[in-house]
């Protein structure tokens, strides 16, 4: 009986107070609304902080990795330049041992080669025979003959002629055998006497004898003999024609060129004044 009572007293209590209740309840609806609103916002929030956080946490270990790059090549650069220090130090090292070799070198005092007439002999005696020129020529000559009687009256119908074109060679020298020399120590002069040229050799190739016209006779005819006389008399011919001409005087100046370009090689002549006779 007490229960019932207290069960009744509660329920005429909530309705004289259902008005009361109901703002209540409406409240804490409203409020709970608020609350979750508040929440969905605060976690909203909440989230784009952490995607903001993640995103810079993500540029940090960029950054982290770039920084330990940039430390890396530091260290090689740093090694590249100690390495390079070294090197230009042991190239200074070895400049200065090279200027000092050098140095000493320059402080040695050169000896001076002593030039001799026997030195001289000697050294252009090597040289034998020196070709100095050669006279290259082409000619043509006609060359007539005859018959003779005893007391010197020529034979009729004893005349001939031979006409031919040919090439010569002749060839000049000297020999050195006869160069002499004569060293003067107090004027530092050395007196080179060199030979007159001559001609060495007088070639016509036969290859190159072109017979034109070949004229005999009766009593007198043309043979191998007269060859050899028109080719021996031709050489004695062309040779005076290329001495008038200079060949001689040419030979001479290109001996004395040659000489003294070979003399100059001679260790220590160059301590002396050469002059040519």
């Amino acid at each position: 009986m007490g229960e019932l009572a207290v069960f009744t007293n509660v329920l005429a209590l909530i309705k004289a107070k259902r008005k009361w209740i109901g703002i209540i309840v409406f409240v804490l609806i409203c409020v709970g609304a608020v609350l979750t609103v508040q929440r969905a916002a605060d976690y909203s929030r909440l989230k784009k902080e952490n995607r903001e956080i993640t995103t810079k946490l993500a540029e940090l270990s960029n950054v982290q990795e770039q920084l330990t790059y940039a430390e890396e090549q530091l260290n090689l650069y740093q090694e590249s330049t100690n390495a390079l220090t070294q090197q230009v130090s042991d190239l200074n090292a070895i400049n200065e041992e090279l200027t000092n070799q050098v140095e000493e070198l320059l402080n040695v005092q050169e000896t001076v080669p002593v030039v001799t007439r026997n030195v001289l002999e000697e050294q252009i005696s090597s040289l034998s025979e020196l070709v100095t020129q050669k006279y290259m020529y082409r000619n043509a000559s006609r060359q007539e003959s005859d018959k003779t009687w005893l007391w010197g009256w020529t034979m009729p119908f004893s005349d001939t002629s031979l006409l031919a074109t040919y090439d010569g060679v002749i060839t000049t020298s000297i020999d050195l055998k006869g160069v002499k020399f004569n060293v003067n120590e107090l004027t530092k002069t050395i007196t080179v006497t060199i030979p007159s040229s001559k001609i060495f050799d007088h070639n016509i190739p036969q290859e190159t004898i072109n017979v034109l016209e070949v004229k005999n006779n009766l009593f007198n005819q043309t043979t191998f003999n007269d060859y050899n006389k028109f080719i021996s008399a031709e050489k004695n011919v062309m040779e005076q024609i290329a001495i008038d001409q200079g060949l001689l005087t040419q030979a001479d100046e290109e001996a004395k060129n040659v000489i003294e370009a070979f003399l100059k090689t001679i260790p220590g002549i160059d301590q002396y004044k050469l002059v040519f006779k």
